[in-house]
């Protein structure tokens, strides 16, 4: 590779690893890149899935004193996160990308709906709650936070991690609004609970696609690393010191910015 194409590859696994760690989606700034520098889809989403997993692990870091106190909720999402990657990513490498990739602006659309609904749609659910229970429920923006997943969160996790070891773009809203459904508010405990996940769903399927003869970019993967561990730790820890509103808009806007671009690629590779 030349230093031009290194320093490419480099700002771009930066930028992904900022934006997985903020919102979810760095697939759709590595995976375009990939492509161009003359990659397969399949191998360029495989090669990506495996160069970014640095960077969910740095973001990781970057958010361990919020997580204190989630030990039992982390360990609960293991299970249908490793089995749900597994599944995803036997998926890609047997079926072809583009059907599934045509309803992902959907999805994405939909999830980021969701997301920038969930703390209402969530207060009223506790609210209707406490009328129909009699109980005095005290609805918080801040405290409210279950302390284990319930089953409908772990199924809908599970479905996730299918997901997100197939194609993964956008997987992060999808998260982000399944735990606020399941009653978390916090948007700092969310976004290290979606980076968990995401971590151990792409370990799981990064795995998969190491193992399968030539499919992985491993000089590619060498040279984003250290920009998706950068990207990936300065960005949680911006995330953490600017409001949860900023925080909630400008996941919205990069959720809306992945439908656009998903749409136009989906578009493209229709043609």
């Amino acid at each position: 590779m030349s230093l031009s194409e290194i320093l490419i590859l480099t700002a771009c696994a930066a930028i992904a690893g900022a934006v997985n760690a903020l919102a979810g989606g760095g697939m759709l700034v590595a995976y375009p890149v990939l492509v161009t520098f003359g990659l397969s889809p399949i191998a360029a989403n495989a090669t990506a899935t495996v160069a970014l997993l640095s960077g969910g692990i740095g973001a990781q870091l970057g958010y361990r004193k919020e997580m204190k106190g989630s030990a039992s909720f982390m360990r609960g999402l293991v299970i249908p996160c490793i089995i749900g990657g597994s599944l995803g990513a036997f998926f890609l490498l047997k079926t072809p990308p583009k059907q599934f990739a045509a309803m992902v602006p959907g999805f994405v659309l939909l999830a980021t709906f969701l997301f920038a609904a969930q703390a209402q749609i969530t207060r009223l659910a506790l609210q209707i709650h406490a009328k129909l229970t009699g109980s005095d429920i005290e609805v918080s923006t801040d405290n409210f936070a279950p302390t284990v997943p319930t089953t409908s969160l772990l199924v809908a996790q599970f479905a996730i991690s299918i997901y997100i070891g197939y194609f993964g773009a956008g997987a992060g809203a999808l998260m982000l609004a399944n735990f606020g459904f399941a009653g978390l508010i916090n948007i700092h405990q969310m976004n290290g609970l979606k980076l968990w996940s995401g971590m151990l769903t792409n370990v799981t399927a990064a795995l998969i696609f190491a193992l399968q003869p030539s499919l992985v970019n491993w000089p590619m993967v060498f040279v984003m690393t250290f920009g998706s561990i950068a990207g990936g730790y300065v960005s949680s820890r911006v995330a953490q010191r600017v409001s949860h509103k900023s925080v909630r808009l400008a996941i919205v806007v990069i959720g809306v910015a992945m439908a656009v671009w998903l749409g136009v690629i989906a578009l493209k590779a229709g043609r």
